[in-house]
């Protein structure tokens, strides 16, 4: 049974699943897996016949924990303010909304239909409201659970609420001092003194209080979290407790996820920048791979997402989940139709065959798009030029290329009278193969069997007989599979690219 339909199979009645991200800065791959966990298990609790209601938090009040590397030196001045009252790094709007823009344009595109509730909304609408007066007025057995479970010392005044200062605008520099309903008064590392009213977006509970906070406030019952916030002493013990013995709740069932690692360099953070951005992702890799990722890995496992040759391996491998799934192959995955069904993007889906590996030769061949399109068509794949799945699969093909494919993969077809060095013993071999190539048939196979049988017959090594075809057409001793390759340029072309250089090389 697929990871979401067991975490399913033990619920019943109405869920609110809730997923939260801080846009802080890009939004990467690795808080891609909040969401898209949470959105696969939406989608088995809704297929078990259980009404569920799927929200996004954007937690938009969290200050600005320090200059990021990605931001102007201005931004020393924003540090310890709210997101949302920060400027934008470009433009107009605001710091968190710049961030939050391209996520939302990639859930878009993948097909997470999700609730977004941006967390200063809800205090500035009063829903935290009664949530944040409980946590005040028990303060002090918040304190004692805070205490016990992180072995970390409170002072007996403290409160469990940030006010924003007034004077200076930030909210991690203030104290608050007293309470009078429903007025929070505070004085700040700045001077200034004031009053909050919890009722409104004046201050913010820390986050080990809050995140109960909105379990109890938004009825979640479902939730998915980074392993961080699983650990030992950690904000969902504590949270547990809080929404127990201080809201009368109860903690939502909790789908604990491991980090997705960029191969080489480690876990993503926004603020270190070792991160491929989901908006980047989604331009250089058809959109399902991002779904498939989540969707095929247990969340408990951790992922090691390789943007280079492993990308190409990782599309072939959904290839044929796609394939296997309209009955067209078979995979070693018994839940395989399941994985098909959360990765699949319906506008995306289509009968297109072309495979993207084959795309990235092809399009290094053919850089005009309707000789592109002409190739693909005489490859044997079917296709239509308006095809929308296709045109994604082209750009994405040639993003990818541009920035990270391997220089194993990259390739230029000389120009019919470049001239190249002619390796020793290949004279011969190209000889035989331009005497024989109109009685070859111009497929992929049959072009390989003649090459190879010239090679053999000359007692030429395999290898080094075939890297003297390549030497003629990229200069290079590689490339993608000769006969293949071959079966995709033009027989008469070919005969006069190798023709001139046996005259002339």
């Amino acid at each position: 049974m697929h990871w979401a339909d067991a975490f399913a199979s033990k619920l019943s009645g109405e869920q609110v699943v809730s997923t939260g991200i801080s846009p802080s800065g890009p939004i990467h791959i690795g808080s891609m897996r909040e969401i898209l966990t949470g959105d696969i298990i939406h989608r088995a609790i809704r297929d078990r016949g259980l009404p569920s209601r799927f929200i996004y938090l954007c937690d938009d009040m969290d200050p600005l924990r320090r200059r990021y590397s990605f931001l102007d030196p201005a931004y020393e001045n924003h540090v310890g303010m709210p997101l949302y009252t920060i400027p934008s790094p470009e433009g107009e709007g605001n710091y968190s909304d710049y961030f939050l823009a391209p996520f939302l344009d990639v859930l878009e595109k993948l097909e997470v239909n999700v609730e977004v509730i941006k967390t200063h909304s809800l205090y500035a609408k009063g829903k935290l409201a009664e949530a944040t007066r409980i946590a005040i007025e028990k303060r002090h057995l918040i304190r004692k659970i805070l205490e016990g479970v992180t072995g970390r010392e409170l002072p007996d005044n403290w409160y469990p609420y940030n006010p924003i200062c007034a004077g200076c605008g930030r909210v991690n520099t203030t104290r608050a001092t007293a309470f009078d309903y429903p007025f929070v008064e505070y004085e700040c590392r700045c001077g200034y003194r004031g009053k909050a009213d919890i009722r409104k977006d004046h201050g913010k509970m820390p986050w080990r209080v809050e995140w109960p906070a909105k379990w109890f406030a938004l009825g979640v019952t479902v939730e998915s979290y980074g392993k961080d916030h699983a650990a030992a002493g950690s904000s969902y013990d504590t949270g547990k407790r809080i929404i127990r013995e201080i809201f009368n709740g109860r903690a939502p069932d909790g789908i604990v996820y491991e980090h997705i690692y960029l191969k080489g360099k480690g876990a993503m953070h926004s603020s270190t920048g070792n991160l491929i951005s989901a908006a980047e992702m989604i331009s250089f890799s058809p959109p399902e791979i991002l779904r498939f990722i989540i969707a095929k890995n247990n969340p408990s496992r951790h992922i090691v997402f390789d943007p280079g040759s492993g990308l190409l391996n990782l599309i072939d491998e959904f290839d044929r989940y796609r394939l296997s799934y309209f009955g067209n192959g078979s995979v070693k995955d018994e839940d395989f139709k399941r994985v098909y069904e959360f990765s699949r993007i319906r506008r995306y889906e289509s009968s297109i065959d072309v495979g993207f590996r084959h795309l990235v030769t092809l399009i290094q061949m053919y850089p005009n798009e309707d000789e592109l399109i002409r190739a693909i068509n005489r490859s044997g794949h079917r296709t239509e030029g308006s095809d929308a799945a296709l045109r994604v699969r082209i750009e994405s093909a040639r993003k990818w290329l541009e920035k990270y494919a391997p220089d194993s993969i990259k390739f230029r077809i000389l120009d019919t009278e470049e001239v190249v060095s002619l390796p020793e013993g290949s004279r011969p071999i190209i000889e035989k193969f331009l005497k024989s190539i109109e009685d070859i048939e111009w497929s992929a196979e049959s072009i390989h069997n003649t090459v190879y049988r010239i090679i053999k017959e000359s007692g030429m090594n395999a290898r080094t007989g075939f890297s003297f075809f390549y030497r003629l057409l990229t200069g290079g001793d590689g490339g993608p599979r000769l006969g293949y390759f071959m079966s995709n340029l033009d027989r008469e072309w070919i005969k006069e690219r190798f023709a001139f250089c046996l005259k002339k090389c």
